[in-house]
């Protein structure tokens, strides 16, 4: 095992950052709590290998000014001149715009190259990948454990070197096998484009996306959106997460079956004990006992109907002919490519931004080409499908 340098202080941090700016690339890994042990998310640790040693950047004792101990760092994660090798990096990038604002620039990811190749099995985690390509196992045996918690263990420590020590070789083996399959460019393409990644803010209708939903009727959706609003205001006083106060089973029953008095409140189960004390009793007593409007339209702007509800006549049918047309040619990439690198092309939401943008807009370079030599080689018309509906 390779020295693990284990910095919990701004001064170590930013000498640790002067010496990573001088370096072609840094290996990279982020682990954080995404609503498992606190309210939201949050950054529990950064693993940098310098291709040498690896550095555990504890960000906790920072706290309250994080962002400020860890700008040095932000500084060389922003800089184009030091590639940064992750491995499945968009939760990593997400939470960097989403918490800090950092713009990640010149990633490489080496899930982005493994699944450029095209593999039978294209969702491949680090612990399979550096087995497959290297030939022995890491333990993963923490990678459920609570990161937020200090002090780290010895396990932690060395799990989470190890999600950094093998970056370099991996990388540069798939890189290897990439350009001898002439797909060097193609991986350039996707990983370039990781950069433009943000995290999506002013969600108008979180409740709609919890899983919860498809267990209550259009009817009980006004309920249930209260009742996602009122745990969600509890975690976040309790900072905790939303599950811990109401679970999204328990969320579905009291959507089909609200509690309308407090007799009911002071024996339900399933809820978290301020629920039932004021001022949350009242809320959840009232959400029960009121009659709830249904949802209001979203603003044109918000709404995010699929292109194809939003024709009819002339216009549906050529709509359904440029599908047809995307349909047979993902067949053709099927039986040239194989079907892995034909849903790589010509996956279903693919074809629907085609459809609606066109190849030229919706596709990468190196997949317009694939599409393109697709259709000549089997007489179909691309031109049909090039250009925006």
């Amino acid at each position: 095992m390779p020295t693990i340098h284990y910095l919990t202080t701004a001064d170590a941090i930013a000498a640790a950052a002067a010496h990573f700016a001088t370096l072609p690339r840094i290996g990279i890994d982020l682990e954080f709590d995404d609503m498992r042990y606190r309210y939201g998310r949050h950054l529990a640790l950064i693993q940098v290998f310098d291709g040498q040693e690896a550095y555990l950047i504890d960000p906790l004792p920072l706290e309250p000014d994080m962002a400020a101990g860890l700008e040095p760092l932000f500084a060389v994660l922003r800089d184009p001149a030091v590639a940064k090798v992750f491995h499945s990096c968009k939760s990593d990038i997400l939470l960097l715009d989403e918490v800090f604002g950092v713009n990640c620039r010149t990633i490489v990811d080496t899930s982005v190259q493994f699944s450029l190749l095209a593999a039978e099995d294209n969702n491949i985690s680090l612990g399979r990948l550096i087995q497959s390509e290297l030939g022995f196992e890491v333990d993963k045996g923490e990678q459920k454990s609570n990161w937020l918690k200090r002090p780290l263990t010895e396990a932690q420590k060395e799990y989470a070197a190890n999600d950094v020590l093998y970056l370099f070789e991996l990388t540069d083996r798939l890189a290897a096998r990439l350009a001898e399959m002439g797909r060097a460019q193609w991986a350039a393409e996707e990983n370039h484009a990781l950069e433009a990644v943000r995290y999506g803010r002013d969600e108008p209708r979180p409740w709609a996306r919890n899983a919860a939903k498809f267990k209550i009727t259009p009817q009980e959706m006004p309920v249930f959106r209260e009742l996602y609003k009122l745990r969600d205001t509890v975690a976040r006083q309790l900072d905790r997460p939303p599950y811990h106060v109401i679970s999204n089973d328990r969320l579905a029953e009291l959507a089909r079956q609200p509690i309308e008095t407090a007799n009911q409140l002071r024996a339900a189960n399933g809820l978290h004990p301020e629920l039932k004390r004021a001022p949350y009793a009242d809320q959840l007593l009232a959400i029960g006992t009121t009659d709830l409007p249904d949802e209001a339209p979203l603003p044109p702007d918000q709404r995010k109907f699929p292109f194809r509800r939003r024709l009819n006549g002339a216009a549906a049918n050529r709509a359904e002919a440029r599908e047809t047309l995307l349909l047979a040619l993902k067949a053709h990439l099927a039986a040239d490519q194989g079907p892995v690198m034909a849903n790589m092309v010509l996956s279903n939401r693919l074809i629907a931004d085609i459809v609606e943008q066109g190849a030229a807009g919706a596709l990468r370079p190196w997949q317009q080409q694939l599409l393109q030599a697709a259709a000549e080689k089997h007489g179909e018309d691309y031109a049909q499908i090039a250009q925006p509906f």
